[in-house]
């Protein structure tokens, strides 16, 4: 499954047109409350073959997924489009999809934000290799120690490798 961003036009305003105009194959919803978030989310899988089969051969299904609720007492209404070589339900499209944000939201936001990775210099060869594991094997550390909030696992751990060592024995 990938997801099509806009700047593939024809692709995506074709799954968007396709979503107001045809009846889905299958739809799932749900309603969240985490986080100080309220959201509905709809998925809605279509059949790609018909709309896109001769411009994009392996395409067998497109997806639409669709989150509206509310963010800090604001509203918000999102859409994301996918395309699959898969047919499958709009349920499990719907749990892939969440997985992936849940690595994403654990792992690489993690990373680019809290330890501003893609902006960090890289002197020398082996660099920005050597700084990942070290990221990582840190965002692996504050987790075992029940950390779920790295800003907080550096502010409490920074420098203080006396209270690291006594919880790992």
């Amino acid at each position: 499954m990938v997801c099509v961003k806009a700047n593939q036009q024809r692709l995506y305003r074709g799954i968007q047109q396709q979503s107001k105009t045809q009846q889905p194959l299958s739809q799932y919803q749900k309603h969240e409350q985490a986080h100080g978030r309220s959201t509905h989310w709809t998925a809605s899988v279509f059949d790609g073959v018909i709309a896109f089969g001769h411009e994009w051969p392996g395409i067998k299904s497109c997806i639409v997924v669709q989150r509206q609720g509310y963010r800090d007492g604001k509203p918000f209404d999102e859409q994301q489009y996918y395309i699959s070589s898969v047919v499958t339900s709009a349920e499990q499209f719907h749990r892939i999809i969440r997985g992936h944000w849940s690595i994403e939201n654990r792992l690489h936001w993690v990373k680019d934000v809290i330890f501003n990775e893609d902006n960090a210099p890289h002197p020398g060869r082996n660099a920005a290799s050597n700084w990942s594991v070290v990221r990582n094997f840190f965002i692996t550390l504050a987790r075992r120690l029940g950390f779920t909030s790295m800003a907080t696992a550096k502010r409490h751990l920074a420098n203080q490798l006396q209270r690291i060592f006594p919880l790992l024995q």
